[in-house]
């Protein structure tokens, strides 16, 4: 029931769901509404990148990332400052 108890925040890129709990999970999701197969896993290894790239700094928690329409068409760099400040937002850094 993450979806349900979870925080939620909208970026350019994803929507971001937090929910504190004693261990690290995460998991990113997207559908077929961003695109084909190669699309949507080319999308996921970003998300993920991204993720891993602001794990040192995180609360303990679930962590689900859904990818956006149009999320293969941002550059990294910028994928990756929308996280951070999503996460900031949620107050999910340290």
């Amino acid at each position: 029931m993450v979806y349900k108890d979870a925080k939620k925040w909208h970026c350019e890129s994803c929507i971001l769901f937090y929910r504190p709990s004693q261990e690290n999970k995460m998991a990113v999701v997207a559908s077929k509404k961003v695109g084909k197969a190669v699309i949507r896993n080319r999308c996921k290894r970003l998300l993920k990148s991204a993720f891993i790239n602001a794990s040192s700094n995180l609360k303990d928690g679930t962590y689900i990332l859904i990818a956006k329409s149009g999320v293969d068409k941002i550059s990294f760099n910028d994928i990756n400052k929308n996280l951070k400040w999503s996460l900031k937002k949620l107050g999910c850094l340290k």
